[in-house]
């Protein structure tokens, strides 16, 4: 009996210790991860640009197969999870690559993020989080938006060393990244990946051993608007990989160049090749018969290539290098029709969030017809109190007023709830609003912003074309601002061929967006065939899209000449009185009909149109040309609501620069909008634009020069320059003097701020440029101050 009761004991403290040892056990038998991280290129990020993060993750415990998500913030109110899949076995160790579209400074805007690394096991659906050691944080030397990021790719970067310290117009010092050293990650093999660049200069180092993969990034990131900038080398041609045949030089036998053709600061003569230009090449710079550099475009970038070694030692150790690099590479930003940044710059896909985002996540259905509403409560009021009482002490019968009133009060809110939600019952909604500027070779780069209205809550996921780059913001659920992780509101995975976004518990009538920027094939474009003479636009425009557009306009300056609209394959007939001799650049506008109410769907139409309009001044107003606009009710890009029925309502605008004939004739006024203008201190430093619209600047210098540069139509057709006004100068501020382009000196004008010269043809070059001194008298200790606008009156030669 003793015995029986023993191992009855025994076999019950058996179990009891299994059950209480049986989560230790579990808990050792679980993966063991750490993480060490680094991040952009060569360390380095810049601010609201894409960016490569390696991972490199450790597991000490059992295999890990799941997910690995990031939480990527944009401005103060984007951001989302991007997620990538990931399998580390046991005792292994792995490195992976996550391009993520954009990345900030997780405490840029005060908020207490503390962890923006998640790993869970079996997926983020369904698994569960598991902890790590290591890095927590994401964190870089995130430099602004305005810094020139040169990617060096050398044998050696001490041969690209003159690229150090360079002052372009419009940038904000220079970083030169060293992306061949040793310990150095594989480069990017996504375009993403080369965001933050502004130009990759190539020295000794050959294209062609790159991955197939990296070489289609590299070209993705030129077409959509970088600078690959090539030195001379005999085997160029198979070096250059699949830039081999974009290149605009053809490299004959080796040279020596004399110092003199690169400026009076060079004291030695630089080795470099004999070049001829290719067919769709464009001389950059030339002297005589040598040409020094020439430039290929490639959809909105360009291939910049020259015919001397720019790693030579007799080059990069030149004192006048830098003026040389400074010079070249201007005038190829002038190409591309690059404007400079204002100083308090909005990155676009921040700015698309309030310009666009605002009037995109206002919805029709929103709007309630409040007469109709009031009319109801009002027969409600009167018909329970006054009729109801009198009919039921008619009938004596007052004692059923106690269930009559509550049935008729829910029977009116039934139906004042189905009338103001009848347009959200049944379907979700999507509003889609997209602008893009369409190349030269009809490629389409752009913007877009695609609202949800829920009608009902759960999951959201969108299927979205690559490449795109992706944020998101939920107004009904903020993804910052809160202790809510971004990964817990909307994750990001990136496929081969297209990306999906998922909303993650979105409630009931909820509004949720994605803003991105993509980019598209060949889809269509516009052929124009425009002159301008006695202040008569005539001619054609062919709408070559396959779908109609509508607001057909040409924008120039603050001028909105409207035309009407295009079917699909027509051609619409232009005459139109302007009140210009020539047509320019748009100007930057500042937000206009951004009213949040709309009276009515054409009101919330006008105002998505305006979002677009004012967006695009700022963002996408390069182009030193007249620009074509027009609107479609059409989605271009592929965007959709997977596995749910929604109605959509789409817009697209596109934009397009192109040229128009100036017929002049008799005197012509050229205005300050038709005319490139640079602000230069006297030791070679830009001026900070503030605003494009006020056209104020930052002065941190005694000396400045402001050259103003004529199209060429007005240098070769004026003859005679009778009049230069100089508008809205701040004289309090500096002293303005002009130079006479005969006698080489400058001239003071005293006065107000409006300044006249008659007659004005010594002040104009023969290349059409007009020079003005600014000479501070007073500090501007940061304040902005407005330099002169000018003006020019002239006869046109017979």
């Amino acid at each position: 009996m003793k015995k029986t009761l023993w191992k009855s004991f025994a076999t019950f403290a058996v179990l009891v210790g299994i059950i209480m040892l049986w989560p230790m056990t579990t808990s050792f038998a679980a993966p063991d991860l750490h993480v060490s991280v680094k991040t952009g290129l060569d360390q380095k990020t810049k601010e609201g640009k894409g960016a490569p993060i390696v991972f490199t993750v450790e597991n000490k415990g059992t295999a890990f197969t799941g997910d690995l998500i990031v939480n990527t913030a944009e401005g103060q109110s984007g951001g989302l999870g991007q997620s990538i899949s990931l399998a580390v076995g046991e005792g292994e160790r792995q490195t992976v690559t996550m391009i993520v579209d954009s990345f900030q400074d997780p405490a840029m805007y005060g908020y207490p993020v503390k962890k923006n690394i998640f790993f869970y096991e079996n997926g983020w659906r369904s698994g569960e989080e598991i902890k790590h050691s290591g890095t927590q944080l994401i964190t870089s030397a995130t430099l602004p938006e305005q810094t020139l990021f040169i990617a060096g790719l050398a044998d050696n970067i001490d041969r690209l060393s003159s690229f150090k310290d360079l002052n372009l117009k419009g940038q904000e010092g220079t970083q030169l990244l060293n992306l061949t050293k040793q310990d150095q990650p594989p480069l990017p093999a996504e375009k993403g990946g080369w965001d933050a660049v502004d130009i990759i200069a190539v020295d000794g180092f050959s294209i062609a051993d790159l991955s197939q993969k990296q070489q289609e990034a590299v070209l993705e990131w030129v077409q959509a608007g970088g600078t690959l900038l090539i030195g001379g080398s005999q085997n160029v041609s198979a070096e250059a990989g699949n830039f081999s045949s974009l290149l605009p030089l053809d490299m004959k036998e080796s040279k020596e160049f004399k110092p003199s053709l690169f400026n009076d600061k060079f004291k030695d003569s630089v080795p470099g090749f004999k070049a001829e230009l290719l067919p769709e090449g464009n001389i950059l710079l030339q002297h005589e018969d040598t040409i020094l550099a020439a430039t290929r475009r490639v959809g909105s970038g360009m291939v910049l290539q020259t015919s001397f070694s720019i790693g030579s030692e007799s080059f990069r150790t030149s004192t006048g290098v830098k003026a040389f690099w400074t010079d070249l590479l201007n005038k190829s930003g002038q190409e591309l029709n690059q404007r400079t940044t204002p100083m308090y710059y909005t990155p676009p896909t921040q700015d698309l969030l309030f310009t666009v985002g605002e009037t995109n996540e206002i919805f029709p259905s929103f709007r309630v017809f409040t007469p109709l509403l009031f009319g109801i409560i009002i027969v409600y009021i009167i018909l329970v109190i006054p009729i109801l009482y009198f009919l039921l002490r008619k009938k004596d019968k007052r004692e059923h007023a106690w269930w009559i009133i509550p049935v008729i009060a829910v029977v009116v809110s039934f139906a004042i709830f189905a009338y103001g939600g009848k347009d959200r019952l049944g379907n979700s909604q999507l509003q889609h609003s997209a602008v893009y500027l369409i190349a030269p070779d009809n490629s389409l780069s752009g913007y877009f912003a695609e609202s949800l209205l829920t009608d009902k809550s759960g999951e959201f996921a969108f299927s979205i074309q690559k490449p795109t780059t992706v944020t998101t913001n939920s107004t009904m659920n903020p993804i910052f601002g809160s202790t809510i992780p971004a990964h817990e509101n909307a994750v990001l995975e990136k496929g081969a061929t297209e990306e999906v976004l998922t909303f993650r518990n979105l409630g009931f009538w909820n509004v949720a967006s994605i803003f991105g920027q993509t980019e598209l094939e060949a889809v269509g474009s516009f052929d124009t065939n425009l002159k301008l003479e006695d202040k008569q636009l005539t001619g054609t425009i062919t709408n070559n899209f396959p779908f109609s557009v509508n607001d057909v306009s040409i924008l120039s300056g603050s001028k909105t000449i409207e035309l009407g609209s295009i079917r699909a394959g027509e051609t619409l007939t232009v005459k139109k009185e302007v009140k210009a001799t020539a047509l320019g650049a748009r100007n930057s506008s500042q937000y206009g009909y951004m009213n949040p109410v709309a009276n009515n769907h054409e009101d919330l139409i006008k105002m998505r149109k305006e979002g677009l309009s004012n967006f695009s001044s700022i963002h996408m107003n390069d182009s030193l040309k007249p620009t074509l606009s027009a609107t479609a009710d059409t989605q271009i890009m592929e965007l959709s609501l997977k596995d749910r029925k929604a109605e959509n309502s789409p817009l697209t605008m596109l934009l397009q620069p192109i040229d128009i004939v100036a017929k002049l004739k008799g005197t012509i006024t050229v205005d300050d909008d038709l005319m490139e203008m640079q602000l230069i201190s006297s030791s070679g430093n830009p001026a900070e634009e503030l605003d494009k619209v006020s056209k104020e600047y930052i002065f941190s210098e005694k000396e400045y020069s402001q050259t103003w540069q004529l199209p060429k139509d007005f240098t070769e057709e004026v003859g005679n320059w009778t009049k230069l006004q100089l508008f809205g100068a701040d004289v309090n501020w500096y002293d303005v003097s002009l130079l006479n382009t005969k006698t080489g000196s400058y001239e003071s004008l005293e006065g107000k701020s409006s300044l006249t010269v008659e007659p004005a043809s010594d002040y104009v070059s023969k290349d059409g440029k007009v020079t003005i001194k600014l000479n501070f008298t007073n500090s501007p200790m940061g304040d902005s101050v407005h330099p002169p606008e000018l003006r020019l009156t002239g006869e046109v030669a017979k």
